[in-house]
């Protein structure tokens, strides 16, 4: 699998498309671009067209604006995105009947590092148990913190985490994150109300 970069407003719009947990930014694109499921070879024929260059015309409120204001909306956004992006990963079918609480766990940190990779990374560097590393961009970095850690890889993204916690340890886990995050508290005790 190859890795690209995107600019940010084109991963928002991708994150927004997403139809169920769990769902790849690859199945996500398939969809979009109405590709099969499975890859096949493809030639990318293009016709001669004429291309005229865009103008664009700044709009004179947008330009008196300060750069602090600027980033505020965007922080909005940010959070409000995170925020729609969290209520339907909870209010899914898939998550309510999960049975097992890691797969709840990876879920919802899978939802917050797709809705707000920025602000998860931030969040998990400043996370830590009093002997164990919760977070990391590679395995051995968890199970070097002690005998018998657990690890798993969080989907769709680069981080692990440690997963043999007893569930309210999850809850706990989650609680610090999402906090970090700046996530609002009733979202968090309504997450964390999956993890008693």
């Amino acid at each position: 699998m190859k890795n690209i970069e995107i600019d940010d407003e084109l991963y928002q719009y991708i994150a927004s498309r997403t139809q169920f947990i769990g769902e790849t930014a690859s199945d996500i694109l398939r969809r979009l671009l109405r590709l099969p499921a499975t890859p096949q070879p493809f030639v990318l024929v293009q016709e001669n067209v004429k291309t005229e260059p865009k103008t664009t015309a700044k709009k004179t409120v947008e330009s008196k604006k300060s750069a602090e204001t600027k980033k505020d909306e965007v922080k909005d956004q940010d959070i409000s995105f995170l925020l729609k992006h969290l209520d339907n990963t909870l209010n899914s079918d898939d998550f309510i009947n999960e049975k097992k609480a890691v797969r709840r766990f990876l879920a919802v940190l899978s939802a917050l590092h797709f809705a707000a990779p920025q602000r998860f990374t931030y969040g998990t560097e400043n996370i830590k148990g009093s002997e164990r590393v919760y977070f990391a961009k590679d395995a051995e970095t968890i199970l070097s913190t002690g005998n018998g850690v657990k690890v798993k890889q969080i989907p769709d993204s680069p981080f692990w985490v440690i997963t043999n916690n007893n569930t309210a340890r999850k809850g706990i886990i989650l609680s610090k994150l999402m906090n970090a995050m700046d996530i609002p508290q009733d979202y968090i005790e309504r997450t964390q109300a999956f993890f008693i």
